[in-house]
């Protein structure tokens, strides 16, 4: 659906919805591509961290001829191909696929992850039976101690014996990007030390995260960013990344209280005077998450408006006294430019990456075209 208008709220299914800026996305993703002086691995897994990854990696594809994409699963990777079937554009499954769905993940043409050698065994008998050479992503385990070969591994013991197999990508991935630089050069010297061992087979290679292109120099292939797509990176020290989600409610219904009264469950809140409360239709089920109870706050007329009470699995109650009482459907910013999800994230204990990821399905999204426009999905 396709209206020109946000005002237009009476189109919209739900008076809860995120809008995504794909100004804002094209912008992130051009600043990647400049500050990694490569390409990149657009990393659209978690449904592009909860923005929605068909429409933006068809979005990018279209707009800035993005043709490699990560995903985490199979069945991400297999309904990306369904949007983008051109076999040209790379899908790469960065997480473990099942045995049994190995079949399914090869003839959508996805390139595996090769962490061991037993996996690495069961791919390319697979792929003897459909009789095609499997395109795999190397994993190189350089620090993080989650899937992957070590630095030390020499291709040609898998190769030689498994010989369709195409190794495509070597990868790695930085463990502290954004905490303990001194731990990512060590991190560095062990990947550099696998190219090196490995220095007589060709094939892309891609180490830096979102953190890591923030703070490293890039000397590979590709980049790989995730979280920096979407506007944040988690040392906070560019000022040019834009976030491209932002999401709003309205207020349902006014309620008077009087000193004493409480709110909600469990009797958290209890009013310490005369107070006029507001009630949003979101909750926790949407992904507005329950550790924000009490502490969180949202904008109203752009008037900073505290969570009171516990958040509940579909509404959550704010203080709108400086307000006033005349207020029933007037927009309330949940994630946005006056709070990010970031700010968010450290009120309820966690990272902007499950803020983001956490706004659940039911929640409509509206895309914001260049243009103006927006498309409802």
């Amino acid at each position: 659906m396709r209206v020109n208008s946000i005002d237009n709220i009476n189109m919209i299914p739900r008076p809860t919805y995120a809008v995504i800026d794909l100004e804002r996305f094209l912008s992130n993703i051009e600043l990647a591509r400049n500050l990694s002086k490569s390409d990149i691995i657009a990393v659209v897994k978690a449904d592009a961290y909860g923005h929605g990854a068909k429409v933006l990696a068809q979005y990018a594809y279209n707009e800035l001829n993005v043709t490699h994409f990560a995903v985490a699963t199979m069945i991400e990777g297999i309904e990306l191909r369904k949007t983008l079937p051109d076999t040209n554009v790379k899908i790469i499954v960065l997480g473990y696929v099942s045995d049994s769905f190995v079949k399914e993940a090869l003839e959508a043409s996805l390139t595996l992850p090769v962490f061991d050698e037993r996996y690495a065994g069961v791919i390319s008998h697979i792929a003897h039976e459909l009789g095609i050479t499997a395109h795999v992503a190397f994993e190189v385990d350089t620090g993080m101690s989650r899937l992957g070969f070590s630095h030390e591994f020499e291709l040609s013991n898998i190769l030689n014996k498994y010989s369709n197999l195409h190794v495509d990508y070597a990868i790695s991935h930085l463990a502290t990007s954004d905490s303990d630089n001194s731990y990512a050069h060590i991190q560095t010297e062990r990947f550099d030390k696998f190219l090196e061992i490995n220095k007589n087979y060709v094939f892309a290679t891609s180490f830096l995260n979102s953190s890591g292109i923030a703070n490293f120099e890039n000397r590979w292939t590709y980049t790989r960013p995730g979280l920096f797509l979407y506007g944040y990176e988690s040392t906070n020290v560019l000022k040019d990344l834009k976030p491209v989600m932002s999401l709003w409610s309205e207020i349902a219904h006014v309620k008077f209280l009087r000193k004493g009264q409480s709110v909600g469950y469990g009797r958290t809140f209890i009013a310490p005077k005369d107070m006029i409360i507001g009630v949003i239709p979101i909750g926790y089920a949407d992904g507005y998450v329950r550790s924000l109870s009490n502490k969180g706050y949202v904008f109203i007329d752009s008037v900073k408006c505290s969570v009171v009470g516990n958040i509940c699995m579909d509404m959550t109650m704010v203080d709108i006294t400086s307000i006033g009482e005349n207020c029933i459907g007037k927009k309330v910013e949940i994630i946005g430019d006056n709070i990010p999800a970031n700010v968010l994230g450290s009120l309820a204990g966690t990272i902007d990456y499950e803020i983001l990821c956490g706004v659940s399905d039911r929640v409509p999204r509206l895309y914001k075209h260049r243009e103006g426009y927006f498309e409802i999905f």
